[in-house]
């Protein structure tokens, strides 16, 4: 194949990504310039990283309902067939709640920090019939987020011994392109495992690094580096192209089924679909064990030996449960994380869109 004719043939796919990229910098400009010239805030600009989730979320309001027309894989199926008590992470303003069928689910709770996409969500919720199945709980999917506003929500208080969960909380949850720009991503996966009940299963779709060594190919992973210099993460909220997604899934936990499979594997922007099923019977860990992250099980009184910002799930239940009793009840179906859990990137987030 000659030069000119490859170029013809791939151009296309390898460039389709600028597009995006070519509107996430448009928003971008439209907020600064909505914040110097109509709010008059020009100092908003010095909070750069308030800047960015603002002008993403902006972009998501414009766009988000277009790019999730048509979904990779067997997504939908795997979506209609979730049942009893759903955590799903990072659902936006609702795109996708139609893919699922609200007589399997007994109670559906999505972490969403963008305030602002918290009608639309509401309300796709109401129109997809979930009803008051539904709640919607203002957090990313950190633990030092989500753990406050399930404890607020109530379900860490009726769910698990003590308040820890050790048998999980969720029948199943759902990952649908949400983990490439979470904050520390392998701490936050590992935690949404142990919030998955033994033989709960895990819905996944993530867009990941290409496999190029095996069935991806070297033009696509170059492109995603240079995009990656061009300024993604800067102007699409975070989100990391070169994320090995797939194997922080592996590396979790321990799995009875572990099936995702590579959807445009050729391309700059390549997902894995599929599901995970957790294990009935936790032994052994093949992966993370105990003894590999010096860690001792939460209902024996002891205690992870991390660094300061990989708190483990039951360090910051444990810390919640002392302060159970300052936090304001939720009132609504709309449940705002509070107390003393830190500043995550997902709060600057909220509340930058809530600006907006």
């Amino acid at each position: 194949m000659t030069p000119s004719k490859w170029v013809q043939d791939n151009a296309l796919t390898l460039l389709r990504p600028a597009l995006l990229l070519q509107t996430a910098i448009y928003h971008f400009i439209m907020t600064v310039l909505t914040l110097v010239f109509i709010q008059r805030r020009p100092f908003a600009l010095l909070d750069l990283k308030a800047l960015r989730y603002k002008s993403f979320a902006r972009l998501w309001k414009y766009n988000g309902e277009a790019m999730s027309i048509e979904m990779p894989g067997p997504l939908t199926e795997l979506l209609s067939t979730c049942k009893g008590v759903v955590l799903d992470i990072g659902p936006g303003s609702g795109e996708i709640l139609p893919r699922f069928n609200p007589n399997l689910i007994t109670a559906m709770y999505g972490a969403e920090p963008a305030e602002d996409l918290h009608p639309g969500l509401l309300k796709n919720a109401q129109k997809s019939g979930f009803g008051t199945k539904y709640h919607a709980l203002l957090c990313g999917a950190e633990p030092e987020s989500l753990i406050p506003a399930l404890h607020k929500s109530g379900i860490l208080n009726v769910s698990g011994k003590n308040g820890l969960a050790s048998d999980g909380l969720f029948d199943e949850i759902c990952c649908v392109r949400v983990l490439c720009g979470v904050p520390h991503p392998e701490q936050t996966i590992k935690e949404l495992y142990q919030l998955l009940k033994p033989g709960g299963r895990m819905v996944i779709c993530e867009h990941v690094a290409n496999p190029w060594r095996t069935e991806g190919r070297v033009a696509a992973r170059f492109m995603q580096l240079i995009f990656t210099v061009l300024g993604w993460p800067f102007f699409m909220g975070g989100c990391k192209l070169q994320r090995h997604t797939k194997e922080f899934l592996r590396d979790a936990g321990q799995w009875d089924k572990f099936d995702l499979e590579y959807y445009g594997s050729k391309d700059v922007v390549p997902f894995v679909v599929g599901e995970l099923v957790k294990r009935e019977t936790l032994g052994e860990s093949v992966g993370n064990t105990d003894d590999e992250l010096n860690t001792r099980s939460p209902m024996e009184g002891r205690v992870k030996q991390r660094g300061p910002m990989e708190q483990s799930y039951a360090e910051v239940v444990g810390e919640l449960t002392l302060k159970q009793g300052t936090m304001e009840d939720a009132g609504s179906n709309v449940t705002k994380p509070q107390g003393e859990s830190g500043v995550s990137l997902d709060k600057t987030f909220a509340e930058a869109v809530k600006e907006d």
